[in-house]
């Protein structure tokens, strides 16, 4: 007589979701690279890249919503772990993250949310809009660089100091509230230098991935002079 195998557990699925907003204009490795290490890092299977619609602090952006979020889907098509959200874009006006994080609430219950993002970001986290409401829909993981330095005003590091964990497993048990730094590999690319060496008729391949280059190209993007930094890299 045969014995069987034992039984294998149930694989437990990971209910959290990760949300990391940009302008992504246009989106680069230096994007992809942070979003793959921190979803690992987190071992999250619903890791969300959100476009924004149109930016709060900035009057516009360089290529429109339809442009940005088109390649988005293009960059992440190969990658199962990495998915695009269009909550923003689709719906239109000024997009601030707290009304981002309140829809996803609503559709995940208490499952922990993480809401990734720079440090160069984080830093100026207390001029967004109900930023302490955010605390109350999402945990913070801010994505650091060797080079990125913290420099909270006074107010939010007080925040910032009382919710820090040092485990990841703090983070999951609970669905908001913690603040988690994480380094990430530093890449010498930003979308800013992307679209001057656009303007300026180079070649920024290898920079981004092809499929975005391509995009680019056959719909003439960034060809008018890049006269100013982008704050959403």
């Amino acid at each position: 007589m045969s014995l069987k195998p034992p039984a294998q557990p149930a694989k437990i699925q990971n209910r959290a979701v990760a949300i990391f907003g940009g302008t992504f204009d246009p989106v680069h490795h230096g994007h992809l690279r942070a979003a793959a290490e921190v979803s690992e890092w987190l071992k999250v299977t619903d890791f969300r890249l959100v476009p924004v619609g149109s930016p709060p602090h900035r009057s516009r952006t360089f290529a429109s919503a339809f442009h940005r979020l088109a390649m988005l889907e293009l960059a992440l098509a190969p990658y199962s772990d990495l998915a695009v959200d269009d909550r923003e874009v689709r719906r239109g006006g000024r997009s601030f993250m707290v009304d981002t994080l309140k829809s996803v609430r609503q559709e995940v219950g208490d499952a922990p949310v993480f809401l990734c993002l720079g440090q160069d970001a984080a830093n100026h986290l207390d001029t967004w809009r109900e930023w302490e409401r955010i605390f109350d829909l999402a945990h913070l993981v801010v994505m650091t660089r060797p080079d990125s330095r913290s420099s909270y005003p006074e107010n939010l590091a007080t925040v910032i100091n009382d919710r820090s964990v040092t485990r990841t497993r703090d983070l999951m048990d609970s669905p908001a509230g913690g603040v988690r730094h994480v380094e990430v590999t530093q890449l010498a690319i930003s979308s800013t230098n992307i679209r001057e060496q656009l303007a300026q008729r180079h070649s920024p391949r290898f920079l981004l991935p092809a499929t975005v280059l391509a995009y680019i190209e056959k719909h003439n993007l960034y060809r008018l002079p890049a006269d100013h930094s982008d704050g959403l890299e």
